[in-house]
């Protein structure tokens, strides 16, 4: 499973020229659910996020975690952060879940989230969604199990 979360001010998601969804603040995590991962690495996924330090706190720059805070999170399903692109000029995604696996483990991974933090808001698995956001900071990990 691989992960890319952005500290952001907002974000929002639109579907069809509609808001789906949005945050005031907080965290934009997008998750892409690869062919090997199970279980197991949802739940080590999420408890890694829940649990890292990356947003600001009491004791400075990033001193606090998400179980800490109030923050807001927005999780977007991507299958492009798969992407092999060392070789020629066009990307494959053969690393990437396939949809119904995908989708499975996704809301897997969603419901642990939403377990270990309150606020917390979803795209929509599939769909072709426009992401708006501003980075604060900017600041952005990636994590991989």
């Amino acid at each position: 499973m691989i992960s890319l979360v952005q500290r952001v001010l907002e974000a929002k998601v639109h579907i069809e020229n509609r808001e789906f969804s949005a945050i005031k603040g907080g965290l934009l995590i997008f998750v892409c659910i690869e062919d090997s991962d199970t279980n197991e690495s949802i739940q080590k996924m999420s408890e890694k996020l829940l649990n890292f330090k990356m947003l600001d706190g009491s004791k400075g720059i990033a001193s606090c975690s998400l179980k800490e805070t109030e923050e807001e999170v927005l999780i977007v399903s991507q299958f492009t952060l798969s992407a092999i692109t060392d070789k020629g000029n066009k990307p494959t995604f053969h690393k990437a879940a396939k949809p119904e696996k995908a989708k499975l483990l996704y809301d897997e991974f969603v419901n642990l989230f939403k377990k270990g933090h309150q606020l917390v808001k979803e795209g929509k698995f599939g769909a072709s969604m426009n992401i708006s956001l501003i980075n604060k900071g900017p600041v952005t990990f990636n994590f991989k199990t």
